[in-house]
């Protein structure tokens, strides 16, 4: 019996990498548990896990799940700045289990059942995106479990918050467009949308994959017909070169891809229609909110009650934030501006990066989702960076391209790290929010 089970275990990819992925989980949450009575003992008062997990945000989410949408606080504040989807998830769990759990324990279950899928495909769209000849699958596979699990800002996916199921719905876009499954992937988007603002630009990674799968059928169009060409001795100016028994020829009329891209999207329905679901969520909401309170897009109006520094976008953000200029009305401290600013400087930088290794579908999404936070603020930037899944492949990418004894100092490195954001999450360090 137990050799039957040993047997199946060893022979059973999906089934390994689910169980470590589970196991890392464990141990991470373990982690997050265990520094509950530390933290006791120099916290001004002992709180309980659900305390120290739940701040800020959460308290918006678990009024929502318990009240549904409410009219605006004394300062302006209102719950419609928060996306419905992942409300919705959590009240349907609150239904199958009579409200007999504790409601900020109900989004903790959705989040971190969230994640756990989450991980398991991060792993499998790794495969697909990153050059498995030049890294080797294992140590990318350990690597992007650690860095979603236990790595920096790991305790995001474990709170009453939206990131778990918002990176589980860009992966699985992600994931579906690399294979080529547009319907899937459209509707990971639409979900997407229905749980942060930024899901809409999801569309534009649909659109990327669509228009390299067309790339690539031109080339290798082209290739064919310089082949028979050659063969029928009509060629004498192009050069051909011969790569993996693949003739390649010349460079191919941008404008002649273009107009097939678009054939392609028109004469194929599921294509078109993928496209256009893409932002689904976020015009259904608006429409909510437009019988709710009046107005489609009160979701952004309301902004303005967390933070009413004005500056110039994006430039500007970035340059008061890291020269230490924010004011109190910008609602994020001077240090953590700086630090955020920086950081937000340096991950624009890699998503460049990215876009000339060729990972374009992600750089040009993170540079997108990053982008549209900095047009008021450097608040909440670190989820948007997290959450956008990108960095997890950029800095996958990195740290597999090293020896092995440098990949461990990160990952020790890393892993002590997260245990100081563990630690600022459980008092409530604006900077985490």
């Amino acid at each position: 019996m137990f050799k039957a089970v040993a047997g199946y275990y060893k022979d059973n990819e999906r089934l390994r990498l689910l169980v470590k992925i589970i196991a890392v989980w464990l141990i991470s949450r373990a982690v997050m548990l265990l520094m509950v009575p530390v933290m006791n003992l120099i916290a001004d008062e002992p709180h309980q896990w659900l305390y120290y997990m739940n701040p800020w945000d959460a308290e918006w989410y678990k009024g929502i799940v318990e009240n549904g949408y409410q009219p605006p606080k004394s300062s302006g504040m209102a719950s419609w700045a928060f996306f419905p989807l992942y409300p919705l998830v959590c009240m349907a769990v609150r239904l199958v289990t009579m409200g007999s759990i504790d409601t900020y324990a109900v989004g903790m279950t959705v989040s971190n059942i969230c994640i756990i899928i989450a991980v398991y495909y991060a792993v499998k769209y790794a495969d697909i995106e990153l050059d498995m000849k030049k890294y080797n699958k294992k140590t990318v596979e350990d690597i992007i479990i650690f860095l979603m699990l236990a790595g920096p800002f790991a305790v995001y996916y474990g709170a009453m918050y939206t990131e778990a199921l918002f990176i589980l719905c860009v992966i699985l876009c992600f994931y579906n467009s690399a294979r080529h499954n547009y319907m899937a992937a459209g509707i990971a988007a639409a979900m997407a949308s229905a749980t942060r603002i930024v899901g809409c630009m999801l569309v534009f990674v649909l659109i990327t994959y669509m228009f390299m799968e067309t790339c690539a059928e031109c080339r290798a169009k082209h290739n064919s017909e310089m082949k028979d060409n050659k063969e029928a001795g009509i060629i004498d100016k192009c050069m051909l070169t011969e790569e993996a028994g693949i003739l390649i020829a010349g460079n191919i009329s941008l404008a002649s891809v273009i107009r097939t891209f678009i054939k392609n999207v028109i004469k194929e329905p599921k294509k078109l229609v993928a496209i256009m679901i893409s932002p689904l969520g976020i015009f259904i909401y608006m429409n909510y909110l437009r019988y709710f309170c009046g107005d489609s897009w009160a979701f952004y109006h309301v902004q303005r009650a967390w933070r009413t520094q004005k500056m110039f976008p994006v430039i500007g953000v970035l340059f008061k934030s890291c020269t230490g200029q924010l004011s109190a009305a910008s609602g994020v401290k001077t240090l953590n501006g700086i630090i955020l600013g920086w950081l937000c400087v340096i991950t624009l930088m890699l998503y460049a990066a990215m876009i000339r290794k060729k990972h374009y579908a992600l750089g040009i999404f993170g540079i997108i989702v990053l982008l549209i936070p900095l047009t008021s603020s450097v608040m909440s930037t670190l989820r948007f960076i997290m959450g956008s899944f990108v960095i997890y492949i950029g800095v996958a990418e990195i740290i597999a391209g090293c020896n092995r004894y440098v990949r461990y100092g990160i990952i020790t490195l890393l892993s002590i790290v997260e245990i100081v954001v563990i630690s600022a999450w459980y008092f409530w360090d604006g900077l985490l929010m």
